[in-house]
């Protein structure tokens, strides 16, 4: 199942680019998929994004809809006739890269399910400073 449904476009899209994008379903979802994929690249280092993409319904995180929504439209506006709404969907193009760059550098912090390596252990790769409690109960700083 696809993380976007037909619906999630119609908050930003009115009916005539609604139409045009609903129109051709391969091309819809090969933009999703290279939406999805563009928002793993900047979150799996820190969010279990699969566990998130696979989210339906009022599952889903409202801004990650939005995100992708957006993402995938800039990818599908050089499909439409004249590339109708261009500058409009590379400047929410824009919004939606820099929120990720701000997920990925810890300025946003979404309450997504944290990345988990394979042995278990909860894992942060892009943070170069983790807190943590010995056993013994001291507060220690790794940098």
């Amino acid at each position: 199942m696809a993380f976007l449904v037909t619906t999630d476009y119609q908050a930003v899209c009115d009916d005539y680019e609604f139409e045009q994008i609903m129109a051709n379903a391969s091309a819809r979802t090969q933009a999703e998929a290279a939406a999805v994929q563009l928002i793993a690249s900047y979150t799996r280092n820190r969010y279990d994004i699969d566990t998130e993409l696979a989210k339906t319904g009022d599952e889903r995180d409202p801004m990650l809809v939005n995100v992708a929504v957006n993402i995938a439209l800039w990818f599908l506006v050089h499909r439409l006739p004249q590339q109708m709404g261009l500058d409009r969907r590379d400047q929410l193009y824009d919004e939606a890269i820099r929120w990720l760059k701000d997920v990925q550098a810890s300025r946003a912090t979404p309450d997504w399910a944290r990345y988990v390596s394979d042995d278990g252990t909860d894992t942060d790769a892009n943070n170069p400073v983790q807190y943590g409690q010995a056993s013994d109960g001291v507060a220690s700083v790794v940098w």
